[in-house]
């Protein structure tokens, strides 16, 4: 991509997942539970995107919830992959907004998070 070319909001959110701090080898775990349980990536979307598709049915948005819940399902490519994608993804236009404004916010929490006393962090 050229200095001059606009990165893609799909672009902008694979990089927010790559870059997440609760994967660093110095946060990666959680001891809410009163033990340390290791960060691993492909639990954590598969988390991330059974709430989403979760959310989007309560609230009535099928479509943007069958959407998601393909994901789920048939995870033919890395997350990273499908996000950098979903510019592009068959979904209404309100819905690519919403599901790209709710990834964006989780990814955004992943990466500014800290540390707690016990030196865990959790998603």
């Amino acid at each position: 991509m050229s200095s001059g070319e606009h990165k893609s909001r799909g672009h902008e959110l694979a990089q927010l997942w790559a870059g997440a701090m609760i994967f660093a080898p110095h946060m990666a775990g959680c001891a809410c539970a009163g033990f340390y349980v290791p960060l691993d990536a492909s639990t954590v979307e598969e988390d991330l995107i059974d709430f989403l598709a979760f959310r989007y049915k309560e609230e009535g948005l099928s479509s943007l919830a069958e959407f998601v819940a393909r994901r789920a399902n048939t995870k033919s490519v890395q997350f990273s992959d499908w996000l950098e994608q979903l510019d592009t993804a068959p979904v209404s236009k309100a819905g690519l907004a919403r599901l790209m404004n709710d990834l964006a916010n989780t990814l955004e929490s992943m990466n500014n998070a800290k540390p707690a006393k016990a030196g865990f962090v959790c998603y």
